[in-house]
C-alpha cells in the first residue's frame, strides 16, 4: 500500500491530480552585475512587451501572459527588473498560484521573481495538440527564461514534478552548454511526469515493477473509456473533494482556502482539461531524477516538507525520497543541501515562512555561475 501511495505521489500527484488519479483508478554577483543589469533591464522590457498586462516593479505581484508556440501562457511576476531572476514551476493539476506567498517574499529581498503556468494548467491554454513530456515543458520554462531573461543566469525552482522540469532544465544543454542555470531548488521533487516511472525506473524493485506494468496497462485502458473519464472528473473535482485532498496533504490546514481550491477547480472545468489530464498520466513518465542529478553542474537545495506522504523521505514508499536525502548527507556534494520544514507535499505554500528562513540566505550566498564544462553538482 505504501508503494501505491508514492507512485501517485511521486509523479507530483497534488491536488487536482490526486482528484484525477483517484476517479481513474477507480473506473481505473552573476558573472559581470554592470553588464548583467543591462541584460536583465532588456530582457524584461522585451517581456513587458509581449505581456497582456503591466505593473511596476513592487512586491506587489502582477499577473500577465505570453504567447509561446502560438498558445496562451499565464505567469506572475513582482520584484525589481534589475533583480537576479527566479523562475518557479508548479506541480500537477495546480498552478502557479502555489507560490502566491513566495513571490513578494522574494521580491521585497530584491529577486526578479516569475511563476509560470506550465502548458495545460493554470492560466495557459489548455492545449490538446500536443504531447506533454516533462522535455516538453523543460523547452518552455527555457524559451520563457530566454524571453524575460535574456542572456542572464536564473536560479530556477520547483514544487512536485516542477522540481523535476528545474532539474531537468539545468542538466541540458541550455542549462549546461550555456550555463544559464545558477541555481535549482527542489520542493519536494517528483520522481517522474507521472507513476510509470515504477515500470522502469533502476531504483525500483524487480517485482515491484513486474506489479505496476500490469496495474498500468489497465489503468490505460480504463482510462481510455471516455464516458468513464469524464464522469470520474464531473464527480470528483468537486469543492468538497478537492478542499479535503489538499487538507490530507497540508499541515496548516487554514492555507486551503477558496482562492486555493477555486484555482484548481477552474482550469479543470475549462474544456480540454480532461484531455490535459489523460495525455499527462498516460504519457511518459521523463527521465528520473537519478539520472538527471550527476549532471546538474550548479548548487541544489532541496528543502522538502516533513510530514509528505506524497513523496516521503522515509519508510516503504520513500523509493526517491531516499535517493534525495541520501545526496544531501554524502560529504562528496557540498553543492547539495537539504533543509526540513514543518509541511507536507506544497511546502511553500503550507508553510511560507519555513521555507523562505531556509531559501533567502542560500540564494543571498550563490556563488557566480561556474563557466560551461564544469564538475557537476553531484559528479560521481
Amino acid at each position: 500500500a505504501g508503494a501505491v501511495v508514492d507512485a501517485g505521489a511521486g509523479a507530483g500527484a497534488t491536488s487536482a491530480a490526486a482528484v484525477l488519479a483517484a476517479g481513474a483508478a477507480a473506473a481505473g554577483v552573476v558573472r559581470r552585475r554592470a553588464l548583467t543589469r543591462r541584460l536583465r533591464s532588456r530582457a524584461d522590457r522585451r517581456g513587458v512587451a509581449l505581456a497582456s498586462s503591466v505593473s511596476l516593479p513592487s512586491p506587489e505581484v502582477s499577473q500577465a501572459s505570453w504567447t509561446w508556440k502560438g498558445k496562451q501562457i499565464g505567469y506572475r511576476a513582482a520584484g525589481p527588473l534589475d533583480g537576479q531572476p527566479i523562475v518557479l514551476i508548479h506541480g500537477f493539476g495546480v498552478s502557479s498560484g502555489t507560490f502566491r506567498k513566495n513571490l513578494p517574499a522574494l521580491a521585497a529581498a530584491g529577486y526578479r521573481a516569475y511563476a509560470v503556468d506550465l502548458l495545460g494548467f493554470g492560466a495557459s491554454s489548455r492545449a490538446v495538440d500536443v504531447d506533454y513530456s516533462i522535455e516538453f515543458w523543460a523547452s518552455q520554462v527555457e524559451d520563457f527564461c530566454d524571453e524575460f531573461a535574456a542572456g542572464r543566469s536564473v536560479v530556477l525552482g520547483g514544487n512536485s514534478i516542477g522540481g523535476l522540469i528545474a532539474l531537468t532544465v539545468a542538466a541540458d544543454a541550455w542549462g549546461l552548454g550555456l550555463g544559464r542555470a545558477r541555481g535549482v531548488v527542489l520542493l519536494n521533487c517528483a520522481a517522474g511526469m507521472n507513476s510509470k516511472f515504477l515500470t522502469s525506473s533502476s531504483l525500483v524493485p524487480l517485482g515491484f515493477k513486474i506489479f505496476f506494468s500490469v496495474f498500468f496497462v489497465i489503468f490505460d485502458v480504463l482510462a481510455s473509456i471516455r464516458p468513464l473519464a469524464e464522469s470520474a472528473l464531473k464527480n470528483l473535482a468537486t469543492s468538497e473533494t478537492v478542499t479535503q485532498v489538499l487538507k490530507n496533504i497540508y499541515v496548516n490546514k487554514g492555507a486551503v482556502d477558496a482562492e486555493l481550491v477555486d484555482g484548481i477547480l477552474a482550469p479543470a472545468a475549462d474544456e480540454g482539461a480532461l484531455d490535459v489530464f489523460l495525455n499527462v498520466l498516460n504519457g511518459d513518465p521523463g527521465t528520473p531524477p537519478d539520472e538527471i542529478f550527476p549532471l546538474v553542474r550548479c548548487p541544489v537545495h532541496m528543502i522538502w516538507g516533513d510530514t509528505d506522504t506524497v513523496t516521503p523521505l522515509e519508510g516503504g514508499a520513500a523509493i526517491y525520497g531516499r535517493y534525495f536525502k541520501g545526496l544531501a548527507e554524502d560529504p562528496t556534494l557540498p553543492n547539495v543541501k537539504m533543509s526540513m520544514v514543518h509541511a507536507g507535499h506544497v511546502p511553500q505554500d503550507d508553510n511560507p515562512q519555513g521555507v523562505h528562513a531556509a531559501l533567502l540566505p542560500w540564494l543571498a550566498g550563490l556563488p557566480d555561475p561556474q563557466p560551461a564544462g564544469g564538475e557537476s553538482a553531484a559528479s560521481e
